[in-house]
């Protein structure tokens, strides 16, 4: 993809550096899950069978991505993917996370992510 834009090579990729990075997550207001549990349980369950789907039909699964992200085509067969594993993150990948973003300034302390992290949701 940065061959496309101009780079002439690419040295290393953001996960050769930070392997497994989290980049997002879902979050609801407690009023939300409380009145919509199997709501948010069938949408989860709906984005765990299209990341088993993404795993095992890659090339089929990058025929889809110009629709929904407006980026050509010839772009999306060469970009890179990431990989999807299990949606529970270990805990100690996500306080190294935590500690370089405090390293790095983007926070000030050990925010306490512990109790917003809630797998219940998920199918088991």
């Amino acid at each position: 993809m940065l061959e496309s834009h101009g780079a002439s090579r690419i040295l290393a990729s953001f996960h050769d550096i930070v392997p497994n990075w989290i980049f997002a997550g879902l979050y609801f207001p407690d009023e939300f899950l409380k009145e919509n549990s199997n709501s948010v349980k069938a949408v989860l369950k709906a984005i765990e069978k299209a990341f088993v789907f993404i795993s095992e039909n890659e090339a089929l699964a990058r025929e889809y991505l110009p629709k929904y992200t407006g980026i050509k085509k010839d772009i999306c067969m060469i970009a890179a993917l990431r990989e999807y594993g299990s949606p529970r993150e270990p805990m100690d990948r996500i306080n190294f996370q935590r500690s370089l973003m405090i390293d790095y300034g983007y926070i000030k302390s050990d925010v306490p992510i512990e109790t917003m992290i809630d797998y219940r949701y998920l199918s088991q």
